[in-house]
This record gives structure tokens, sequence and C-alpha cells, in this order.
């Protein structure tokens, strides 16, 4: 667009050092955390709430993987309350879990459901916790492919049947559900309070008392 005197120009200039000055703003509250944040991480504590995304996966890996490197002989507790996300970024966060040094201790306080059902029952067997009146819920992930050309439905769906696939895979992996329960179990959604979520495997222990995470983590 052309400027037809100087005074548009001065707008564009304020504008972009305001959009500038925003950026700058961002950057420093993503590398310079609130100090709650940064006492949580002292003690080896990170949070995930709310939709799982590749955003919030980057930064939940970075900073597992920042603890294990800080010292792998100790765990990181993990809390989860969330309605579960995107397919990848939740393969993301737990094939970082994986190939860490560490233990992750997994806590689900309200809820843990879908993606976030996935990451709880994934953390260190013998060091998955819930809160007593919090839920998990299982179900089957589902495509967001609803128009393209054919050949790319098709692909879509055969990947969509692979990654389901793999969260049954995962679910027999590291709980004690059949895999003809798993089947049921993902066919709808399937919904557990914290003793149903014990008796299939999915977590270990019920939190009763405020000092059974201690008695079961190295922290």
């Amino acid at each position: 667009m052309r400027s037809s005197n100087g005074s548009t120009e001065k707008k564009k200039s304020s504008h972009n050092n305001i959009e500038d000055q925003d950026e700058s703003e961002n950057l420093s509250a993503h590398f310079n955390p609130p100090p709650y944040l940064e006492k949580l991480l002292e003690f080896r504590i990170i949070f995930l709430s709310g939709f799982i995304d590749e955003e919030k996966a980057h930064e939940l890996v970075s900073r597992l993987i920042a603890l294990d490197y800080q010292n792998p002989k100790k765990d990181i507790l993990f809390y989860i309350d969330s309605y579960g996300g995107e397919i990848y970024s939740l393969v993301a966060i737990h094939d970082t879990m994986k190939m860490l040094r560490c233990d992750v201790a997994t806590i689900c306080i309200a809820k843990a459901m879908s993606a976030g059902a996935i990451l709880l029952l994934a953390g260190t067997k013998g060091k998955r916790f819930i809160t007593p009146n919090a839920r998990v819920m299982l179900h089957e992930i589902s495509s967001e492919e609803d128009e393209g050309r054919l050949s790319d439905l098709r692909d879509s769906l055969k990947e969509t049947e692979k990654l389901q696939g793999l969260l049954e895979i995962l679910t027999k992996k590291y709980t004690k559900i059949s895999a003809t329960q798993i089947k049921e179990i993902f066919a709808k959604n399937t919904y557990m309070d914290a003793s149903t979520a014990k008796k299939y495997g999915v977590v270990d222990h019920i939190i009763t008392h405020p000092e059974i995470i201690h008695q079961h983590t190295n922290i």
C-alpha cells in the first residue's frame, strides 16, 4: 500500500514496535517461568492440564529431558488433569517418558481421559497414583479427515487404525486388562473410578493419605 504521507509509516512503525514487544514478552515468559513453576521443577514436579497439543507436548518433553539430565537417579512426579488431545503429541510424551533413565511417577487428579489416560497408565509400574474422586476414561480415537480425495481418506483411515492398535498394545502392556476386555473398553467411552482403575491395573495406588506418594517414590 502506498503511503500518502509520513503519518501512516509512523503508525505502522509504532504497531510493529508493539508486536515486537509482545513477542519479546512471550519469549521471556517461556524461558523465564513464573516462580511457582520454578519451585515445582525444583521438586521434580511437572503438570499436565487441559488439551494435549503439539506445543504442550514440546513443553513437557523438554522438562522431562531436563530433569532426567539433572538427576537420573531421582523420580519425576507427573501430575495429570486432562481430557486428552492429539495422538501424535501423546506419542511424543510417552516415548520420551520411556527413554528416560529416571522413573516417572504419574498422578491423576480430577481426570485422566483419552490420551491423558494413556500417559497415566504409562507411568513406572508401582508408581502410578490416583486421587480418591478422580476419573479415568478410555475410548477409541477418531479421525479428523472427513473430506478430500478418496485415496487420502483411505490412507487416513489406515493410519487411524494403526494408531488405535498402538493404544491397545500399550494398554495391554501396562495394565491387567485382557485383549478381549480392551476391545470392549475402547469401543465406547469407558469411565473408571479410582477403585476400578486400580482393579484393572491402570494405577497402582489410591492416594488415601498425604504420605503415600513419598512412600512409593524416590523424591
